[in-house]
């Protein structure tokens, strides 16, 4: 089952590509792809639906990626 990412929401990179810890929003949406505000960027970059995921309330608190071993 895959997530339904919408405007606004706040999102990450999937846990299993590193080094890529920022949390952003996205601000534009389309079919294939989104454009996401990540932090301290000044403009939004073009990202592919695949690699990212909802932040959890946690990661937004943090305002970073966190990734839980289990």
């Amino acid at each position: 089952m895959s997530e339904v990412i919408l405007l606004g929401d706040p999102v990450v990179y999937k846990d299993h590509i590193h080094g890529m810890d920022e949390i952003g929003v996205v601000t534009n949406a389309s079919p294939t792809n989104f454009k996401v505000l990540w932090n301290d960027e000044m403009h939004s970059k073009v990202e592919i639906y695949e690699r990212l995921r909802i932040a959890r309330l946690d990661e937004v608190d943090a305002q970073c990626r966190v990734i839980h071993k289990d």
